[in-house]
């Protein structure tokens, strides 16, 4: 208890306040010092982000740790590079200048020479493609003996006027099917079945890593590649685009570069609109003086420095620069913003209440005053971004961790950088500081304790409390809450769970324009798995040949597989090569026919692979150190309307899954370059409800550290939930799918969501300790008239500066607008409307039941003891009842 009978605060509270006594007098004497210090720390840390490189892990870095797809990335890409490494792989895609039909001389002719210039004329360090592909060189043949076979029917045309079409999806050639399905996309055929007209050609580069490349050097080739299509190849009848990993991650990078100058947009609407308001507040004290201003800007300049400082020392220890770290300074500021709006209204304030105050002891009551309430949310925000870095996404995890040390480094320069700044503006102001003492027995009073008389000075404060206070209000809000929650639910199991990569680059992105190429017309047209068997094996075993030959056929068998035509199985065609040739064999001196022992060796594939028309086959089969076939690569193809859709290319990634483990004996495992983005979909959603749960609880228990009211902090939680189903069902009712963008909002709104209902609920459980005479109306009128124009301040100079984004056409900007709008709206109107309401009611209602019992307690039988004079001392705020009674002795 206190010293006046009320309930003291939580020993969490009293523990910070004791720090902050202690830390004011400090930080007013040595202020210029701390701040020097501040900012030497600041720029130590801060100097390394220049330096770092933006990388964005977009092979791995959107799926789930342990995900099957990261374990199917390593063996595809061990396959090509014969090691754990980043291969080289690019696509081309090709269209008519005019979108017309690429079946013409000169498209076809172009295009050509764009593979031949690309194969041949594109290098780094010495080398070109044809130098690195090794086994893989031949993977474009069947392109181009479409164009020998083309351009030969072109030439019987001139010479004797007959047509000879070109079958699809295969053509003949001296005997031997060439699959065109890898290359010709858009296809349409005339009534002989024959090619009349083709969309889209695709180009292949594809080989591994040399031994004395680095990752950088495969990205400086591939970027090599893609500079020459898209600038030095200059063609009037085509248009070439390439694809491959590093070019993605630079569209990302890009993308993140574009939102950086925004930062300096969104600082000067935040600025001009701190002055604005500090102006105004000022003005009513008549404390307005040009340093008010400089402190409004520095509140600004606080933030982004904490931002920096805590980017740039996560550098310094080896995390890597991600693209989505972008909105970190936005978050930040919009954050640390809000805590430097209470400190400037709390620091006016108490100059003007109390003008003979010390600058030491009015540092002291400003910190006691708002640091409970600043630490309850910089607090809470920072355990809701560090549960999500135990999210199973890398590049989820890195926001959060990203997120969670600027919140508190902004935290940390609050109560240090920026009170040092406070105080040297102080000084300014008052030239000399006075260092008047308390009179003895004075009672000093914070900012949020005015005295009852004083709300007479703010009338509609009054009158507006009074009416959140009624009963009748409180049945509106809660008629209307459940409406609110009926349709914000709806929304929320609705919220659909797709992801592309054409979410994470800005719009106008040759990236975009690729991935509408691809859903358009390659998908549906062929869609293939690359098959892997890592455990060959005895492979001269008839049963083990049987064995792949049955896994390759399952997949055959699937209702959407374009046929065994399209399959690129290369024992099929050696098994003819077989038939064609003569059996190898020794003759001894007996004349006896000796066959050779194992007919899958280097040396006996070796003449099969060289034949011409059997020569692409070497990059599907792979040898041991002594020689024997160790592991190979097949691909069966697909077709169907709907392959362009994310739920249907989920669910066949899942029944390509289910095959290869039913020959668990093969080892074998699939490839597909969809799967890092469908592996993020089954743990997207239970990743999203624990986080949010876990993060929910531990902020009930930051609440528990700051109150000791069970009511206080279960309103609190409710409307915490409330507000995050609120942006849960709003965002899906916006459009806004589920994907590790959204996931990372919905993350940072739940933190987000704690500043306005954590604010006011304090502010009101402080009321009901200090002054439990009075009533819950007139805790809530002092509880506004202390942080209600600071929490205005906040939610609208948040919004107006992620306003900013929306000039940016990103689809990360566009959720993370949309989140904060939401947070904002929502959290102003449960902080400033609901939130009290309900603690008024159940105030209220706590009351009321507290009397009753003390009646039915007082109406006794005659002659037992009964309190003859009884006070009843009731603390809301607590739920705590104290009865001092006078026995009378009869």
């Amino acid at each position: 208890m206190s010293a006046d009978g009320g309930l003291r605060p939580t020993l969490f509270v009293r523990l910070l306040n004791k720090v902050f006594k202690h830390w004011a007098p400090f930080l007013v004497k040595h202020d210029v010092a701390i701040l020097i210090a501040t900012l030497i720390f600041t720029l130590v840390t801060s100097i390394k982000i220049p330096f770092t490189k933006q990388q964005d892990d977009v092979r791995t870095g959107w799926s789930p740790d342990g995900a099957r797809s990261v374990s199917e990335m390593h063996q595809y890409s061990r396959y090509l590079g014969n090691r754990a490494s980043d291969p080289i792989a690019a696509m081309v895609f090709i269209e008519a200048r005019d979108h017309g039909n690429m079946l013409r001389h000169e498209h076809l002719k172009h295009t050509i020479q764009l593979l031949d210039d690309l194969s041949a004329a594109v290098s780094h360090k010495n080398r070109t493609y044809n130098d690195l592909c090794g086994s893989m060189c031949a993977i474009n043949d069947p392109f181009r003996l479409f164009y020998n076979s083309f351009e030969m029917r072109e030439l019987r045309e001139n010479d004797d006027g007959e047509t000879a079409g070109i079958a699809f999806p295969t053509m003949s050639i001296l005997g031997k099917e060439i699959d065109l399905s890898p290359h010709l996309f858009g296809v349409k055929l005339d009534e002989n079945h024959e090619l009349a007209f083709v969309r889209v050609v695709q180009l292949n580069l594809n080989t591994g890593k040399p031994d004395d490349w680095t990752r950088d050097d495969v990205m400086q080739f591939e970027r090599a590649l893609y500079n020459y299509i898209h600038t030095t190849f200059k063609s009037e009848v085509i248009t070439p685009r390439c694809l491959s990993l590093t070019f993605a991650t630079d569209e990302i990078v890009r993308t993140g570069e574009a939102i950086f100058p925004f930062i300096g947009v969104g600082f000067l609407i935040m600025a001009t609109f701190a002055v604005v308001t500090v102006w105004w507040g000022s003005r009513k004290l008549g404390q307005w003086s040009f340093s008010r201003a400089q402190l409004a800007v520095l509140g600004c300049v606080c933030p982004l420095l904490a931002t920096s400082s805590a980017l740039g020392l996560l550098f310094w220890m080896g995390f890597r620069f991600g693209t989505i770290l972008a909105v970190t300074p936005f978050l930040v500021l919009a954050i640390g913003v809000d805590d430097a709006f209470l400190q400037l209204q709390s620091w006016a304030r108490l100059r003007d209440e109390s003008p003979h105050l010390s600058r030491e002891e009015r540092m002291r009551l400003m910190l006691e005053d708002i640091g409970p309430s600043i630490s309850i949310t910089s607090l809470t925000n920072f355990f809701a971004f560090l549960v999500g870095y135990f999210t199973p996404t890398p590049e989820i995890q890195l926001f959060c961790i990203g997120n969670a040390v600027a919140i508190i480094f902004d935290y940390l320069y609050q109560i240090s950088m920026f009170c040092c700044m406070i105080s040297i503006g102080a000084r300014r102001e008052e030239g000399q500081p006075r260092k008047i003492a308390p009179a003895p027995g004075k009672l000093i009073i914070p900012i949020a304790h005015k005295k009852h008389e004083e709300l007479e000075e703010a009338p509609f404060i009054t009158a507006y409390s009074k009416w959140i206070s009624s009963p009748f209000t409180t049945a509106l809000l809660f008629s209307g809450l459940l409406v609110y929650w009926f349709i914000t639910a709806r929304g929320a199991l609705q919220m659909s769970v797709i992801l592309s990569s054409k979410s994470l680059v800005i719009e106008g992105s040759p990236l975009i324009d690729i991935e509408n190429l691809r859903e358009q017309y390659i998908l549906p047209n062929y869609t293939n798995v690359v098959v892997l068997v890592n455990g060959v094996g005895d492979f001269a075993d008839p049963a083990r040949q049987g064995l792949c030959e049955d896994l390759i056929k399952t997949f055959e068998s699937f209702p959407e597989a374009i046929g065994p035509e399209t399959t690129h199985f290369w024992l099929r065609d050696y098994r003819a090569f077989q038939e064609i040739t003569e059996e190898e064999a020794e003759v001894t001196e007996d004349g006896v026919a000796v066959t050779t022992a194992d007919p899958f060796t280097r040396k006996s594939l070796k003449q099969f692979l060289e034949w011409p028309e059997f020569r692409h086959w070497a990059g599907f089969i792979q040898f041991d150190d002594m020689g024997k076939l160790d592991r190979f690569m097949a691909t069966v193809s697909f077709h169907g309307e709907t392959l362009g859709r994310f739920a249907v290319r989920k669910e066949m990634l899942e029944r390509w899954r289910a095959v290869v483990d039913r020959f668990p004996q093969l080892n074998a495992s699939i490839f597909d370059d969809f799967a890092s983005f469908v592996d993020q979909t089954d743990s997207m959603v239970p990743a999203t409800l624990s986080s949010s749960a876990v993060t929910l609880a531990t902020m009930l228990v930051a609440c528990f550290f700051f109150m000791n009211s069970l009511f206080t902090i279960v309103i609190a939680a409710l409307s915490i939930i409330s507000i995050c189903l609120g942006v849960f069902g709003f965002l899906a009712l916006w459009n806004v799918n589920l994907d590790p963008i959204s996931m990372s909002c919905l993350i940072m709104s739940i933190g987000f969501s704690v500043d306005f209902p954590a604010h006011i609920s304090f502010h009101f459980h402080r009321e009901g300790l200090e002054h439990p005479e009075t009533t819950p109306a007139e805790r809530v009128a002092r509880s506004l008239l202390a942080i209600g124009f600071p929490l205005l301040q906040c939610g609208v100079s948040t919004v107006l500066f992620v306003l900013c984004l929306i000039c940016i056409k990103t689809y990360m900007g566009e959720v993370f607008v949309k989140t904060v709008f939401l947070v904002v709206s929502l959290g102003l109107l449960h902080g400033l409307v609901i939130v009290p309401s309900f603690l008024c009611s159940l105030s209220n209602l706590h009351t009321l039941f507290l009397e009753w019992r003390q009646k039915k307690r007082v109406t006794k039988p005659v002659g037992s003891s009964s309190p003859s004079a009884s006070s009843i001392s009731i603390s809301p705020a607590s739920s705590e009842v104290r009865f001092e009674t006078e026995t009378r002795v009869r």
